[in-house]
């Protein structure tokens, strides 16, 4: 017969409980005034005057990571903020007046469209 099947398992030594060199509690944490949680609290309004849903849109990766990177700067707080203010600053610096006429079309045809539903 084999070896293996006579020799018992070793058994598995256990090492002690390891425990934290330092903890903290919830009252260690800095305390924030009740006026800083309000205005934390506060939403922006949207501009629709609806509450807006969140969708996904597909770009490219490299897209993706430049648009991390311009929040990480600190150009807006999220990536929705940020393609807010490029949109609008291609808008204002870019398009043309038929254009943005056009624009201003199409979106207010996408808002009746959304009102429908």
């Amino acid at each position: 017969m084999s070896d293996l099947l006579r020799k018992k398992p070793k058994k598995i030594e256990r090492s002690p409980t390891v425990t934290p060199k330092t903890t903290f509690s919830v009252n260690d944490l800095p305390q924030q005034s009740k006026e800083e949680v309000i205005v934390e609290k506060k939403a922006a309004p949207s501009k629709l005057g609806v509450t807006e849903k969140t969708t996904t849109v597909r770009v490219s990766v490299s897209m993706k990571n430049k648009l991390n990177a311009l929040v990480t700067m600190g150009i807006a707080d999220t990536v929705d903020q940020l393609t807010d203010v490029l949109i609008d600053e291609y808008v204002t610096n870019i398009l043309s007046k038929d254009e943005k006429k056009q624009l201003e079309i199409i979106l207010d045809l996408y808002k009746s469209k959304l009102n429908k539903k």
